[in-house]
C-alpha cells in the first residue's frame, strides 16, 4: 500500500519518464513486490536525457527519492 508521498512522487516520476518507461522499469518490478528501499535507490539511475546525465534530472530524482521515502 503506498503513502500519499509514494503515489505523488510516482506520479512526478512517471509523468517525467513516461508510462512505457516506468512499466518496463525495476522501479515498478521492486515497487509490485514491495521492495519500497529498493525501489527508492531507483530514482536517481534515471538522470539521463540523449545519453548524457543532466543536473536538473538528477535534481528532479533527488527531490521524488526524498519525497518517496518520507
Amino acid at each position: 500500500e503506498l503513502t500519499e508521498n509514494m503515489f505523488s512522487s510516482l506520479c512526478s516520476f512517471i509523468y517525467n519518464v513516461g508510462s512505457g518507461n516506468f512499466q518496463k522499469s525495476t522501479l515498478r518490478m521492486k515497487l509490485n513486490r514491495g521492495d519500497y528501499e529498493g525501489a527508492s535507490r531507483e530514482f536517481p539511475k534515471w538522470r539521463k536525457a540523449a545519453g548524457r546525465v543532466l543536473k536538473g534530472l538528477v535534481i528532479r530524482r533527488e527531490m521524488e527519492q526524498i519525497l518517496f521515502l518520507s
